[in-house]
């Protein structure tokens, strides 16, 4: 897979499909670059958008954090069951930002995010 170095952020979700049904294990691996950023977080459907829908709405700081590599990009892989999910990726706890590679969106509470179909 070609990475691409550029000052913007880009986002490869790894090892699973948009809209598409694969035959590739349960799970995710996503990949953000954005070196500058001090934290990135996936939230999503799978963990209650880091706490966001949960009975205390408040935002666990820790759910979905990904670890920054020495190549500016971000990682952290999802285990997921198979099914639908939307999800997106918090940038300093301030921005919420959709998959730019993926053309699958849906919305959370009025803002675009993507979905991503793991399973057959």
């Amino acid at each position: 897979m070609k990475r691409c170095m550029t000052a913007i952020p880009l986002l490869l979700a790894l090892g699973c499909t948009a809209l598409q049904p694969s035959n590739l294990p349960a799970g995710c691996s996503f990949q953000f670059y954005m070196p500058e950023a001090a934290t990135i977080q996936v939230l999503g459907d799978w963990n209650e958008w880091g706490g966001l829908t949960s009975a205390g709405g408040m935002l666990d700081p820790s759910s979905g954090s990904m670890i920054l590599g020495s190549d500016g990009f971000w990682t952290l892989i999802v285990d997921l069951p198979r099914g639908r999910y939307r999800y997106a990726f918090l940038v300093d706890g301030t921005d919420l930002v959709a998959d730019p590679l993926n053309p699958f969106g849906a919305s959370f509470r009025g803002l675009p995010v993507s979905v991503r179909v793991i399973g057959d």
